[in-house]
């Protein structure tokens, strides 16, 4: 793909409004709106149609939590999904709640309904209309359209353009049609071999630890072969579910750190949120944040991963001295702020210049799971060198 494609292939037109109003006018024919999905995003469905006065369509809640079923959300019952299948042979409209797209689909189909029922469309509409009523991500996109130019055509290979390409296609036109064809596998994550090699010397940070799950991973491909592993965790509940998995594990030169990545030393107010805990002024709880540079500064790091939850430019920032010291793989989500897809390639490039980028997205959804990879030549893997 050449450089110069960006502006042919990028969408030129705002379909905010256009994409919200057709979905609105299609839901307005259904008599029974289910929603699969009791969790947060099955609460941004029902923030949506109430904005339009929908919400009064919605019969019930599914969920495959069995503690779920006969509780209620909004009033309205959850029910499991073989209950659901009475209402197999009605008009009905089942709005996925969730990122895993394709396996509820596929349990869908298996319960026996069509395609016609499914609707997979819907989580990305609500979230993206109720997100962006003040400026559309067309607006946001084409007001600093040279910024996302330039880290295209920073870009180390087709694959990583056309899944950036597909990610803002898909936010301007509340479409997630865009994103076929560009996830890649989720067990790929921040460990894509296809880019990248790991080292059995590797001295890997990992900022956002959450339980190690990571972790987990990592030593899977590693095969116990590296020289340490900083586990960093800012919430305390999850660091302490941390601490206990390295303990039963027995897992070897781990360093769990409960400390949150910021660029200064300082205490942050935190709200606590399962695996998607986030710095705010009004947070419920108060922890103790430190740069990398300080955290660091008695190692040789290798390889730094980033997943918290938009505090990553902050924690980049931190890290300055560290990244251009040592020059390890960055492997930084970028899908937690729409001008992350430009902000944060571009200060890792700007940290090191000699950096290659690549972008890799590993879910079917939009606003989840979306990596930039920094990686030293010497460090790309096979034809990326």
């Amino acid at each position: 793909m050449k450089n110069n494609e960006f502006r042919t292939n990028i969408l030129d037109q705002d379909y905010y409004h256009i994409t919200s109003k057709n979905y609105i006018e299609q839901l307005k024919d259904k008599d029974n709106i289910v929603i699969w999905g009791s969790s947060n995003a099955g609460q941004v469905i029902y923030d949506f149609l109430e904005e339009f006065q929908l919400h009064h369509k919605i019969v019930y809640y599914v969920d495959n939590s069995k503690e779920k079923w006969g509780t209620k959300k909004n009033d309205i019952l959850v029910i499991s999904p073989d209950e659901l299948i009475s209402m197999k042979d009605k008009q009905i409209n089942i709005i996925i709640a969730s990122m895993y797209l394709s396996p509820i689909k596929k349990q869908l189909l298996t319960l026996g309904f069509n395609n016609k029922a499914i609707d997979t469309k819907g989580l990305q509409i609500a979230k993206d209309y109720l997100a962006f009523k003040n400026e559309t991500p067309y607006m946001m996109i084409y007001s600093s359209l040279e910024k996302y130019e330039k880290v295209f055509n920073y870009l180390s290979d087709d694959r990583s353009k056309e899944v950036y390409l597909g990610l803002l296609n898909c936010k301007i036109s509340l479409d997630n049609k865009y994103l076929e064809g560009i996830s890649d596998p989720e067990e790929d994550q921040y460990f894509d071999q296809g880019i990248i090699y790991l080292s059995k010397d590797e001295v890997f940070c990992d900022c956002g630890s959450y339980n190690g799950d990571t972790l987990d991973k990592y030593i899977s491909l590693s095969q116990g072969k590296y020289k340490k592993y900083i586990a960093i965790e800012a919430d305390k509940n999850t660091f302490t579910e941390l601490e206990i998995k390295i303990r039963q594990n027995n897992y070897q030169n781990i360093l769990p750190i409960n400390v949150a990545c910021w660029n200064e030393k300082t205490i942050l107010h935190f709200q606590s949120a399962q695996s998607a805990g986030h710095v705010t002024e009004n947070g419920e709880v108060s922890v103790q944040a430190d740069c990398l540079d300080n955290i660091l500064k008695n190692e040789e790091v290798t390889f730094i991963k980033m997943d918290i939850e938009g505090a990553e430019e902050n924690a980049l920032m931190g890290a300055c001295k560290t990244i251009q010291s040592h020059k390890p793989i960055l492997a930084i989500s970028i899908y937690h702020n729409l001008k992350d897809l430009y902000k944060l390639p571009l200060l890792m490039k700007d940290l090191n210049p000699e950096y290659k980028l690549f972008i890799r997205h590993y879910t079917e959804m939009f606003d989840h799971e979306t990596v930039c990879y920094a990686i030293p030549k010497e460090r790309c893997a096979g034809d990326n060198k």
